[in-house]
Formats: C-alpha cells, sequence, structure tokens
C-alpha cells in the first residue's frame, strides 16, 4: 500500500480547492472593482424633488402607460415595454422582493438593455438590474458557491471547502518550512 505523504496529500487536495480558490480571488477582485451603487443602478435615477408617493397598496394598479411615464421620470432611461412578474422564480433578478411588480424594460442613453423593477400600486422602483448588475450576480453565486439562488452563504459546501483552503494553506506553509 502506498504511503500518503503530508506533501501528497497536500498537492491532491491543493487541485481540488485550486478552481474555488481561483473563482474566489476572481470574484473578490471584480467585488473591489465596481462600485455597488453602479451595480444597483443607482447612477440611472434622477434624484427626487417631488414628494415621494404616498399610495396604499389597497387600491388598484397603475396603468402601463403611467408606470412607463413614472420611470421616464424617476429614471434617466427610456421606457420600452412592461411585463407583470406575479410568480417567485429561483435565481431571478428581482428575488426577495414582494410581488406583483411591473418589468419596465427599458433602455439607457448607451442602448444597455435596463430591467427596471416597479411596485405595480405606488410606482415606486424597488430595483434596477443593468448588465453590470447580472455580471455581479453571476460572481456573487461562484463567491458562496450558491450557484442557483445565489442567495444562501449559510451553505455547507461553501463551508467544506473554506475550510479545506484553510488546511491546504496551513499545510502549505508547514511544507514550506519542512525539510525534504
Amino acid at each position: 500500500m502506498p504511503k500518503i505523504t503530508l506533501r501528497k496529500f497536500h498537492r491532491y487536495i491543493s487541485l481540488l480547492v485550486a478552481v474555488q480558490l481561483l473563482l474566489w480571488t476572481i470574484s473578490g477582485i471584480y467585488f473591489s472593482f465596481n462600485k455597488i451603487e453602479n451595480v444597483r443602478g443607482e447612477q440611472y435615477l434622477v434624484a427626487e424633488t417631488k414628494a415621494i408617493n404616498e399610495r396604499k397598496e389597497n387600491i388598484k394598479k397603475l396603468d402601463f402607460e403611467s408606470a412607463k411615464k413614472i420611470v421616464q421620470e424617476k429614471t434617466i432611461l427610456t421606457p420600452l415595454s412592461i411585463e407583470v412578474i406575479d410568480e417567485i422564480k429561483r435565481g431571478s433578478e428581482y428575488r426577495g422582493r414582494e410581488l406583483p411588480l411591473y418589468k419596465v424594460i427599458s433602455l439607457s442613453e448607451d442602448g444597455e438593455e435596463i430591467n427596471v423593477y416597479q411596485n405595480p400600486f405606488t410606482g415606486d422602483i424597488v430595483a434596477i438590474r443593468s448588465p453590470q448588475w447580472r455580471i455581479w450576480d453571476l460572481m456573487w453565486g461562484f463567491h458562496i458557491m450558491d450557484w442557483i439562488d445565489r442567495d444562501n452563504i449559510d451553505n455547507v459546501l461553501l463551508k467544506i471547502f473554506s475550510f479545506i483552503a484553510l488546511f491546504t494553506s496551513i499545510s502549505g506553509v508547514v511544507l514550506f518550512f519542512k525539510k525534504s
């Protein structure tokens, strides 16, 4: 039976964890070079000068034209069309938001398609999703090892790989100072 040494074990366990360490590093670099305000789409909002709309949810939904007009007034985007979102989809751009929502498909000045999620009763903009946000969301999924919902930072796989990465780092330092 072949003898398993710390050096061999370190070598093979490093192969196992190397891909995830690379994903953690790439996503971390992406996070550090992108302002979260821009990821959230705050650069598309117009500074509010009017009082916030205090409509209650017991009234009827806004019609599509009124919803588009509100998006046009509150953002620098050009609304194109509206979809009604009334069911939860795993990993969606609007996850965590109360439904129903209007998804107002809009264009930025640069011609990028931007989705504006709007409360259909009050007209409030609850989320803005751009290509930059979609890349951020993908990187977040890689970072927390939750590739479907991209919300669960308390998953077992993340914990296991974190401990394996810690062990690999410590064993690498030990092997560095250990005489062959």
